[in-house]
């Protein structure tokens, strides 16, 4: 209730996620929550634990500057990514918000080296831990902010799908996890003289580098050229197919240049006695009705078959079964048959798996001298190629 509120109080337009400056003004306006919230924790603690003597509650006062450099960051992520695009960045600068997560996944890591690097000193040592009773008051509100702060940036992290604000609400959990294991350890000191402290800082410092090399995959995985979710592309592939003009879909390839902006090229296959003009047409509007469904800037390439030749599916049977005796896991797509005196070219792509021994050239000469040699007046022109999701 409480974040609807803000969020209806200091962004104007609040319903339309879709719109991209809406979108970052939802991350600003965590980023800049999530800083107010901890500045505020910094000096409290720094504070509270100067007065109370307490060494606990100033590391983890201490602890929290570095969020406010990782909320910073994400400030800046969102603040970037909003820029149009310009000559030298033709696809916009969305991809500044990936940069940003990357960001909070090295502060994270680095927490995460020096708690399990201070925790074996604490071990060794034996360093006893003295309770205080206000340090374990001001640990425990500081608890409960880090769970709300945790839960807007997911909240909102997940309503506008951004791995920068996902990597924040992590990193407000990786800070409960590491100040209830303080508190704890606070409250075990009074009851045995084991290093306590040392063990439990040790736990949390492995359990919060997880979690920083996962938010860094997370992150980095777009800016690689991460494959589109398996149900997306199903999607696609079935909003595609039922046009009618459409005969077969291929090669999809979505590229990734920030949440909001993505571009989409796909082969459409037309029957190549169709009218072009009219082909053109109804392709035109459904490169326009893929845009408004998925978001996502699309250009199709037209694949024209001669589906009225007779001979075009019994060869292509006779090709599909040679290629599934040398392996059940190829597939084809865009088989076409042009006819000459002499031979007939057989054309079409042939999809490997990305797992195999055998290099692309290989597999071209074996499989063509297979099936040139099932029928000596074709001549194969193949193209070997992976799936691109």
């Amino acid at each position: 209730m409480l974040i609807n509120f803000l969020i209806r109080s200091f962004i104007n337009d609040h319903e339309h996620l879709e719109d991209e400056q809406v979108r970052g003004n939802y991350g600003i306006f965590a980023s800049v929550l999530s800083i107010i919230l901890n500045v505020v924790l910094v000096i409290f603690k720094i504070l509270v634990g100067l007065a109370a003597n307490s060494i606990a509650v100033i590391a983890d006062g201490i602890n929290n500057m570095t969020d406010v450099v990782s909320n910073l960051a994400t400030l800046v992520g969102f603040r970037l990514a909003l820029q149009l695009p310009d000559e030298k960045h033709p696809y916009g600068h969305g991809r500044f918000e990936y940069i940003s997560g990357i960001i909070i996944s090295f502060f994270i890591l680095v927490v995460a080296f020096v708690t399990v690097r201070d925790s074996v000193v604490k071990i060794v040592t034996n360093e006893p831990v003295f309770f205080d009773t206000v340090g374990a008051i001001v640990l425990i509100g500081a608890i409960f902010v880090k769970f709300f702060m945790a839960y807007f940036n997911r909240d909102i992290g997940a309503k506008i799908g951004s791995t920068s604000l996902l990597a924040a609400a992590q990193d407000s959990l990786n800070d409960v996890l590491a100040t209830t294991a303080t508190l704890i350890a606070l409250v075990l000191s009074r009851f045995t003289t084991l290093p306590v402290d040392g063990i439990m800082g040790t736990v949390v410092g492995i359990i919060v580098f997880r979690s920083g090399i996962e938010i860094f995959k997370d992150t980095v995985n777009p800016l690689l050229g991460l494959a589109p979710s398996p149900d997306l592309v199903k999607e696609i592939v079935r909003y595609v197919n039922s046009h009618e003009v459409t005969k077969g879909t291929h090669d999809i390839m979505i590229h990734d240049y920030g949440p909001s902006r993505k571009f989409m090229t796909l082969h459409v296959e037309v029957d190549a006695r169709d009218d072009i003009m009219a082909v053109h047409d109804a392709i035109d509007n459904l490169e326009s009705d893929l845009e408004k469904k998925f978001k996502i800037k699309t250009v199709i390439h037209m694949d024209p078959i001669d589906y009225n030749n007779p001979e075009l599916d019994p060869v292509r049977k006779q090709v599909v079964d040679v290629i599934k005796m040398y392996d059940d896991g190829y597939s084809i797509h865009d088989f076409r048959m042009v006819d000459g005196p002499t031979h007939t070219n057989l054309i079409f792509d042939l999809v490997v798996p990305f797992e195999q021994d055998k290099n692309r050239e290989t597999i071209k000469e074996e499989l063509t001298d297979l099936i040139e040699i099932a029928n000596p007046k074709y001549r194969v022109k193949m193209t070997v190629e992976h799936k691109y999701y």
